[in-house]
């Protein structure tokens, strides 16, 4: 037979049955938009961060403390300060290193503002960031609104969603009232306002000087007590000396003079990452979800393929006659095989298409609302296609042999 007769003759047999057909096809739709659908969202959130790195250009290295979540799934960073004083003076003399700005958080349980109350803690409203100056002169927190502030003195900068948490009304010179979880209060002056560009979901952040608010002391593997910090960031002289900071450090870390190591338990591992590091491990990430999704996406498309193998066989049973006519003028078993099989693949390739344009839409309104770039996952799309004629080749393999093996003296009887 014609394949160009099969394609028209199933696609009469589909067409006229235009709500089951799309019933059967809705599991393969729904397993194949799905995954695209987060391709697509993985994709622009990848472009979105390999963006910022390509036109900031930014020459720093980040050391943390990484550890293994208890589903063997992502990563997770520890926030126990294990970084002492010692180990930043110590980094800040490698060749190479404009300047080491050390991160850390200071529990606080609530903001006051004029009138205005403001709960922190754990999921609360607002948390409080210390910090050095140095890490608004290249960083990723943009002064917009003042100056930053000076070590040794009581103001602070905050972040855009922290000025909207009180409703547009904090500026430079305003003064704010913390109350820490220690029990102390501070009042802060306002000194400027910023915009934190670290291409996630931004909190509201006070941002105050390390020296004199942060107060967590450790005892070192050297019997002194000093600050120590969950993490610092370290800002090479140039981009062409990143490279050459980052083993320094990591062999810094290696090394027996370090109080880090000592201080780490076995599930912690201290981590050196540039810019390109994170990008590979959100990559990493999103290959790992990228996984899972496809088994998600799998149970759907089996279910597909039961719903087209079932719908084949009822479509087998509805045409016996059909069958038993064709057979009498002179079609031969492939024929009745090919017909079957057509019509099945036909229904797999427009789920599959209809998934793909699934997909696209919502990935498209998705980075819309983000922001982010567009992106097309052509390789999934094509997997997807592929996906979509083997489920419909596989599911009308049975339904096509039990219709070439139909009698077609018993299948003249039907009515």
């Amino acid at each position: 037979m014609n394949p160009i007769e099969s394609l028209r003759i199933s696609w009469r047999a589909i067409t006229s049955h235009k709500l089951r057909s799309t019933l059967t096809t809705l599991g393969i739709i729904i397993g194949v938009g799905s995954v695209i659908v987060f391709m697509v969202l993985g994709g622009a959130f990848e472009a979105n961060i390999l963006q910022d790195i390509e036109e900031d250009e930014d020459p720093s290295v980040v050391v943390r403390t990484q550890v293994s979540p208890e589903g063997g799934f992502g990563v997770q960073f520890s926030r126990t300060p294990v970084y002492t004083q010692h180990d930043v003076d110590n980094v800040a003399e490698i060749d190479g290193v404009e300047y080491v700005s050390p991160t850390a958080t200071i529990p606080a349980t609530q903001l006051s503002y004029g009138e205005t109350r403001v709960a922190g803690g754990s999921g609360g409203g607002f948390s409080v960031s210390a910090s050095t100056p140095e890490s608004f002169q290249d960083g990723p927190f943009e002064i917009t609104e003042g100056v930053a502030y000076e070590s040794g003195t009581n103001q602070t900068v905050v972040n855009e969603p922290l000025v909207e948490a009180v409703d547009g009304e904090i500026g430079p010179g305003d003064e704010m009232t913390i109350r820490f979880q220690d029990g102390r209060e501070q009042t802060f002056t306002v000194a400027g306002v910023a915009d934190d560009d670290t291409g996630g979901i931004n909190p509201p952040t006070i941002h105050v000087p390390i020296d004199p608010h942060y107060r967590a002391i450790v005892e070192t593997p050297r019997g002194t007590e000093e600050p120590a910090f969950a993490e610092f960031s370290v800002r090479a002289e140039s981009a062409e000396d990143v490279d050459d900071v980052k083993a320094e450090i990591q062999s810094y870390f290696d090394s027996e003079e370090a109080d880090a190591p000592e201080l780490t338990s076995e599930e912690q591992t201290i981590v050196v990452q540039t810019n390109e590091d994170v990008v590979e491990q959100v990559t990493d990430i999103i290959d790992q979800l990228a996984v899972f999704l496809g088994g998600i996406a799998a149970i759907s498309l089996v279910v597909g393929s039961i719903g087209i193998a079932n719908i084949m066989i009822v479509s087998v049973t509805e045409r016996t006659r059909e069958i038993g006519i064709m057979k009498a003028v002179g079609a031969r078993r492939r024929d009745i095989v090919q017909l079957f099989l057509v019509e099945s693949l036909v229904l797999g390739l427009v789920g599959a298409v209809f998934g793909v344009i699934a997909g696209l839409g919502f990935g498209f309104l998705g980075v819309q609302l983000t922001g982010w770039p567009m992106a097309y996952p052509l390789d999934w799309i094509a997997i997807a296609v592929g996906v979509g004629i083997f489920v419909g080749v596989f599911s009308g393999l049975y339904p096509a042999w039990r219709a070439a093996r139909v009698d077609p003296i018993e299948a003249l009887r039907r009515e």
